[in-house]
């Protein structure tokens, strides 16, 4: 047994058992909602239900447990959830809108699992609590065994829209009352640039030097170019029928430069556009040092995204954690020690600089800019690493990427247990890697001109 805690504080994590995807971000009667991929009997991957979670800030959850489990359809995999504010489902009233889930029924068939298709279904609430499947589903049926994780949002045409994942595309549908959808389009794989399975896709609008653009995220899955499995994004236009991407990238452009970020996809029915990944890597993901604690896997910090115009790069996307009022508006006296297993730390520099994190086991995180204007993130002598071959080897252990800037820098680190979490020039580049250290870290080392700055959380 270490003599550390590896569930993080503010990362949702299930009570017991095994949680992947993120599925229907919404906000709903004031709160936030929040489904996963579960499987509460084990913490390996099992038949996936969706676990439900909701919480006042994005930070702490309080887990209501089991919204939606197998039926005859199938397995409940992931999906999305829209606020119904016209009833245009027929489900609630002008009075009391229904809460609708849009998610996929996977079916195979048993001792053979090569035998399956998916089909996507519907279920709702009034409540935001007890959920009711739709007796027609599913509503858009299939034979097709990559066909998946539909994310509904509002059509600009008016209406619902749909993108969901395809085999080696997305496909864009319509709906006006969330029951009777029809197809409209497709994008793919003409314009990809990674391989892998096509999943989680999101399909989103944000504004950049007053003009709108549209942003599609798709989770690319097992591949071994993609370090596993990671989320790329495309910037385009969308007609309301169909996404075209507007040529700004010439190879693949993932959300986020660390390897355990996946399946990220926004809140529906947020002021901002609000980001949330699964914060593992299907490589290793049921490996993980966790199990002793009664769970594995965890989600990403939530993420406030924009576009942002860079230097070297042009337009991309952006984030900004949201924090809350987790921690001290201060910083700590001491910009060297680490007060606790959860904080913040902030770096500010020019030029070439290494940053660690160590423990009196000898472990250390280390991360910077390199001489080569890049920044870096190294775990590869984190802690332990012997449970998985690939987790802290040369190609998933460190990651390397080039700024969007040039000149000065500034960096945050949100550690909390084994998560970290690096924001560097303003969200351009993320690295999300999670660590396992034997002791907490305690120090933090500067090589470099650089200077630090510690902000405990609160008590």
């Amino acid at each position: 047994m270490n003599s550390i805690q590896y569930r993080p504080e503010i990362h949702f994590t299930a009570r017991k058992g095994w949680i992947n995807d993120p599925n229907g971000l919404v906000y709903y009667k004031g709160r936030y909602h929040l489904f996963s991929q579960h499987y509460p009997d084990d913490t390996h991957w099992g038949p996936m239900h969706w676990l439900h979670a909701v919480s006042d800030d994005l930070l702490h959850w309080e887990e209501l447990g089991i919204a939606l489990a197998p039926d005859d359809l199938g397995f409940i995999f992931s999906g999305s959830a829209v606020v119904d504010t016209d009833n245009t489902s027929g489900f609630g009233t002008e009075d009391n809108p229904p809460l609708v889930a849009i998610f996929t029924h996977h079916w195979n068939e048993p001792g053979n699992p090569a035998n399956c298709h998916e089909q996507q279904s519907i279920a709702w609430s009034t409540d935001g609590v007890t959920f009711h499947k739709y007796e027609g589903n599913p509503v858009i049926p299939s034979d097709m065994a990559d066909f998946r994780d539909p994310k509904v949002f509002k059509n600009p045409k008016g209406g619902w829209g749909m993108v969901l994942a395809a085999g080696d595309r997305v496909m864009f549908y319509a709906s006006q009352n969330l029951k009777e959808w029809e197809k409209t389009g497709e994008f793919g794989p003409e314009g990809n640039y990674s391989g892998g399975v096509w999943e989680c896709p999101d399909l989103f609008p944000l504004t950049v030097n007053g003009e709108e653009k549209w942003v599609l995220l798709v989770s690319m899955g097992p591949f071994e170019a993609n370090h596993g499995a990671r989320t790329q994004y495309f910037i385009g236009s969308f007609d309301g029928s169909k996404f075209t991407a507007d040529g700004s990238f010439s190879q693949p452009e993932f959300i986020d430069m660390g390897y355990d970020n996946y399946a990220a996809v926004t809140y529906f029915n947020t002021e901002n556009r609000v980001l949330m990944g699964w914060g593992d890597n299907v490589v290793y993901a049921d490996k993980t040092p966790t199990a002793e604690e009664g769970f594995r896997c965890v989600l990403t910090m939530p993420r406030e995204l924009s576009l942002v115009k860079t230097e070297l790069g042009g337009v991309r996307l952006a984030q900004k954690p949201v924090e809350g009022d987790v921690f001290t508006e201060q910083p700590a006296e001491s910009c060297t020690a680490i007060p606790s297993q959860l904080c913040k730390i902030r770096i500010r520099g020019d030029g070439a600089a290494i940053i660690a994190l160590k423990n009196a086991a000898g472990e250390q995180y280390r991360f910077g800019v390199n001489d080569q204007n890049e920044l870096f993130s190294d775990r590869t002598g984190a802690g332990l690493k012997d449970f998985a071959d690939n987790y802290a080897s040369e190609w998933f252990g460190k990651s390397v990427a080039p700024r969007f800037y040039e000149g000065e820098w500034e960096m945050t680190l949100y550690i909390d247990h084994m998560n970290t979490e690096l924001f560097a020039d303003g969200g351009s580049r993320v690295f999300s890697q999670l660590v396992f250290p034997t002791l907490p870290y305690d120090t933090i080392s500067v090589a470099g001109n650089a200077t630090v700055e510690v902000y405990p959380a609160r008590s």
